[in-house]
């Protein structure tokens, strides 16, 4: 049996959820799309996770962590490619954490996924429609009712890591 976890850094969170949020980035970039754009979000599983286990500032820090290591990662980062995957994040991003802020535990998080994907989303189809015009328009609902489904299994997920870690419940039972 491992031993129980001993006081972990704030810091060393960030860096063990930001590593993750890469590796399932890249793991979903290799996944083949039939339908380009449509993604599942495995990246934000590790966003949803810091929402219960950091303060919103450390959740900012790995939100940007994700957002350009993705793109590193993925070669997307000087591509207009990047400009959709920034825009959905940081507006997933500030939703899910405005919405935990403001609802506390009053809110899932699954319902904080589904949020998250639906503001990304959104954000996604306004930059399309920038830069494509206005027949971009005509994506955004397929977009949004994927982003719907792909959002209740990544907060499923999330839900699902954080009741069966035993990583996370000791870094529970440490902030209590």
């Amino acid at each position: 049996m491992s031993e129980p976890i001993k006081h972990v850094k704030t810091r060393d969170i960030v860096a063990i959820l930001g590593a993750m949020s890469l590796f399932l980035a890249l793991i979903e970039y290799l996944i083949p799309k039939p339908i380009p754009f449509i993604r599942l979000g495995l990246a934000n599983i590790p966003i949803l996770i810091s929402l219960v286990l950091l303060p919103p500032k450390e959740t900012l820090k790995l939100i940007i962590i994700k957002s350009i290591g993705s793109g590193l990662v993925t070669g997307t980062i000087f591509s207009w490619i990047f400009l959709y995957s920034l825009a959905g994040s940081i507006s997933s991003g500030l939703i899910m954490l405005l919405l935990k802020l403001v609802l506390k535990n009053r809110v899932s998080l699954i319902g904080l996924s589904v949020a998250g994907a639906l503001a990304s989303n959104t954000a996604q189809i306004f930059i399309a429609t920038l830069l494509l015009g206005r027949g971009a328009i005509y994506i955004g609902l397929p977009i949004l009712i994927t982003g719907l489904i792909t959002g209740l299994l990544m907060g499923f997920w999330s839900n699902k890591f954080i009741k069966e870690s035993i990583w996370i419940r000791g870094l529970l039972s440490e902030q209590l």
